[in-house]
């Protein structure tokens, strides 16, 4: 009897040793391959960011930051798929995620801008401000978001071309504003409101930062186009052109609130 306990213990084992391993066999995860690119256009940043102190920097930054978009063209998408919220994508989740924090870094920028705003009046700063070339780079960055509009819809009818001629309409229009935004910082230094006053500090750190932001839209933007040209994009892949486009948006929205609170609220 003790013979026969033993024998069906040991079959009872093995059985248990075939099953384990299948049972615990973990989902294969596909990983993106090592790259530098992401710490090459971090590194870039920086130095353009160090350029505003010290100018020279701004060129180094500037082709670094250029050589860090240009491999991260060659670097390609990888989608994760966790097990958990299977119906939400990954990438449009962080996505969301990184704007909620978004809307509480601009929050408080603007929050601080009306607290200076009420408290010291700004009223002849005001008056400096350049509200027709303000309100002419708005218009420029409202009908940006409509290319986006369009070029994803493009994308998503597998019309390449136009995808691509509305996303260079977005690149110039992005640039542009930039451009407009870099005019007005110019005359307002030319009339003497520099960092040094309280208003200079408040405008230039609120509207350099949205700035900023376009800017790295624009970094985007070009990578974005680097790919399409390779035809990385199409009808059934084009996820990376509406995060772009949920980015721009938002970039869109936060501008329309502080042209109100900046340029129209006394």
């Amino acid at each position: 009897m003790s013979i026969d306990m033993e024998l069906v213990a040991d079959d009872t084992h093995e059985h248990m040793h075939d099953v384990e391993p299948h049972e615990a066999e973990p989902d294969e995860i596909h990983m993106p391959p090592p790259s530098i690119a992401p710490i090459i256009l971090g590194f870039g940043a920086a130095l353009f960011l160090l350029g505003i102190i010290f100018p020279p920097l701004l060129v180094v930054g500037l082709v670094v930051t250029v050589g860090g978009i240009w491999k991260m063209a060659h670097f390609p998408e990888v989608d994760l798929h966790p097990n958990w919220l299977t119906y939400l994508n990954d990438r449009k989740l962080g996505m969301w995620v990184f704007l909620a924090s978004e809307v509480m870094f601009f929050s408080a920028l603007v929050g601080a801008f009306i607290a200076f705003k009420i408290q010291e009046g700004f009223d002849e700063a005001h008056e400096v401000l350049n509200l027709p070339l303000a309100t002419v780079g708005t218009t420029v960055l409202i009908v940006s978001s409509f290319a986006v509009v369009m070029g994803l819809e493009a994308i998503q009818s597998d019309d390449r071309r136009v995808f691509r001629n509305w996303m260079l309409v977005t690149l110039v229009l992005g640039l542009t504003f930039v451009s407009i935004q870099a005019i007005e910082w110019y005359e307002l230094f030319d009339h003497g409101i520099d960092e040094t006053t309280l208003f200079g500090t408040a405008f230039y750190v609120t509207t350099g930062f949205h700035g900023l932001h376009v800017l790295g839209g624009v970094g985007w933007l070009a990578l974005l186009l680097l790919k399409a040209r390779r035809g990385e994009y199409s009808a059934q892949n084009n996820l990376g052109v509406e995060l772009f486009g949920l980015y721009w948006h938002f970039v869109d929205v936060v501008w329309i609130v502080l042209f109100t609170v900046i340029y129209l609220i006394h």
